[in-house]
């Protein structure tokens, strides 16, 4: 999309967890969009993938923590925000103590700004701290497995795969469940698709997005390994779903999977090169 039509040109937005995995892609979406995002982080050096929009003012970093409210809605006051997306990742067990802290502070800073935050599909209902008591329009988007560059749970299927590949190891395998595989880059789309939803009804909606890539992972790892090998495997028909607000994936699978090889294969490389910068330095 052109960002000069887009509906996010110009808009101010906060992200938390604007570095994890779906955060980032999420903050990039906006970024080429013509968004200017302020990114919650807790390392100050987290935020490399956006130096470009920092030195151009787009991309503001707030240091702090999502636990904390008063930091929280400072971040939202000082950049006039009109959305909030919270990727930052939430406790499996517990009490979410940041998701309850941003809906607090978002509240406060004004009852109709949209909230978007992503949870699993099979999740059935976020937490009661989670559920605002308030007229905050909360869209919660719902996704089977992610999978593209950058994962950073790296005992998933698609980077497991892909590692395992590019050391020359043998592929372990131990998840025989079909799920629904989604793109990150399509899953941030949708996140926007979400937040513009919510925010011009004013009102909460709970969306699951599936891409129809219904797959074990043995089937998985075997397109990986096609793909990673140079072969081009038959592109396979997605179930259909119907989605959302229009929502279906931007490209197929055969090219989201060539795509994050891609991703992992520039890492290791730059990974590498580093290690051996670093040895010849010290032999020298």
């Amino acid at each position: 999309m052109d960002a000069r039509t887009s509906p996010w040109q110009g808009r101010r937005v906060l992200v938390t967890g604007c570095t994890g995995f779906l955060g980032r892609a999420v903050t990039r979406e906006l970024l080429d969009r013509g968004a200017i995002v302020a990114g919650l982080v807790r390392d100050p050096d987290a935020c490399c993938d956006f130096i470009r929009e920092r030195a151009t003012g787009q991309f503001w970093t707030v240091y702090g923590r999502v636990e904390d409210r008063i930091r929280l809605h400072s971040a939202m006051a000082v950049h006039e925000v009109s959305a909030v997306f919270h990727m930052a990742s939430a406790h499996a067990f517990g009490n979410d103590r940041g998701t309850e802290s941003l809906f607090h502070a978002a509240g406060l800073y004004h009852p109709r700004v949209p909230v978007v935050v992503a949870r699993p599909e099979g999740q059935l209902r976020l937490i009661t701290a989670e559920e605002p008591q308030t007229s905050q329009p909360v869209g919660i988007a719902r996704f089977g497995e992610l999978f593209g560059g950058g994962e950073r749970m790296l005992s998933r299927v698609v980077p497991r795969t892909v590692r395992e590949l590019l050391k020359d190891e043998s592929i372990t395998l131990t998840d025989s469940r079909s799920r629904d595989f989604v793109f990150v880059r399509d899953a941030a789309r949708a996140c926007l698709l979400l937040a513009q939803e919510v925010g011009a009804q004013c009102e909460s909606r709970d969306f699951t997005f599936r891409s129809g890539w219904e797959r074990n992972d043995q089937q998985m790892a075997a397109l990986t390994a096609d793909i990673f090998a140079g072969n081009t495997p038959a592109e396979t028909e997605a179930e259909k779903t119907n989605n959302p607000l229009g929502w279906q994936p931007s490209i197929s699978l055969n090219s989201a999977i060539a795509e994050t090889i891609v991703w992992y294969r520039e890492a290791e490389q730059k990974r590498s090169g580093g290690l051996r910068t670093t040895a010849l330095r010290k032999v020298a």
